[in-house]
């Protein structure tokens, strides 16, 4: 599975990397984010066994993220540096390509609220491996949302022997405006469901992590709308890495710069 993974994934980079002209972007926009905040974190010890303690703790996070629309699909990834200024830091990022069926077929797969329907590939990298994703996508048109998509995954983590389990992701964008200030409402949720047997070292609990976002854009105020934001990202996350009853909460400021 992790070799099938692997050739899908390099196959889908080569495709949007390595084509020539009409691979060329429609659209992108590239951003850098800082966020700062204290919440509630789980922090691992290792010692004779493994513990885990819940503690409040101060959170910088510098993001950079792109997205992208070429001919036959579009282009999502991001680089989080967690504690950048600090020794303890991490990175971790997200690459998702996805295939439209309507572009390279040619032919309209709209139906009732549904724009368009695609195949949808994700790879999570961290310092503690990969995990690959693979399923279906939908972009959905509701009113007032900028974007809808809403993605289905088989989720295979070969760091848990391989143990593959499933992955439901929506995200969106509402912007609206209150008294002449633009905002913008956006973000994702990604629910996984439990994976291995319970009460083997491989086993993970179903979790839930969200990151909503808040942002006023500063750049409405200046005739430079969609370029710089300031707002509160709010990120819940129960049953982190799948262990039972380890949650974690975070508010924090943020800017954002559009490019």
């Amino acid at each position: 599975m992790k070799r099938i993974m692997t050739t899908l994934l390099l196959s889908l980079l080569i495709l949007v990397l390595g084509a020539g002209s009409s691979m060329a972007a429609i659209w992108s926009s590239t951003a850098v984010s800082l966020l700062y905040g204290t919440g509630n974190q789980s922090i691992f010890f290792n010692d004779e066994t493994l513990t885990l303690e819940g503690v409040d703790q101060d959170m910088t996070i510098i993001t950079i993220e792109h997205s992208s629309a070429w001919k036959y699909g579009d282009n999502f990834f991001f680089f989080d540096m967690s504690q950048p200024f600090d020794t303890g830091s991490g990175i971790y990022g997200e690459w998702h390509p996805r295939l439209s069926f309507s572009k390279m077929s040619g032919s309209s797969m709209s139906f009732s609220f549904v724009k368009d329907v695609l195949l949808a590939t994700e790879i999570n990298i961290s310092n503690g491996g990969r995990v690959y994703l693979y399923g279906a996508g939908f972009d959905l048109d509701i009113p007032h949302f900028q974007f809808f998509s809403l993605n289905f995954y088989m989720r295979n983590d070969p760091g848990l022997d391989g143990e593959t389990t499933y992955q439901i992701s929506p995200a969106w964008n509402i912007p609206f405006n209150i008294a002449g200030a633009g905002f913008q409402f956006r973000g994702f949720l990604d629910y996984v469901g439990s994976t291995g047997d319970e009460g083997e070292w491989n086993y993970r609990e179903s979790n839930l992590l969200m990151q909503p976002q808040l942002l006023l854009d500063l750049g409405n105020f200046s005739d430079k709308p969609g370029n710089l934001f300031v707002g509160v990202e709010y990120q819940y996350w129960t049953n982190k890495y799948g262990l039972k009853d380890i949650d974690e909460n975070y508010v924090q400021v943020m800017g954002k710069w559009v490019f």
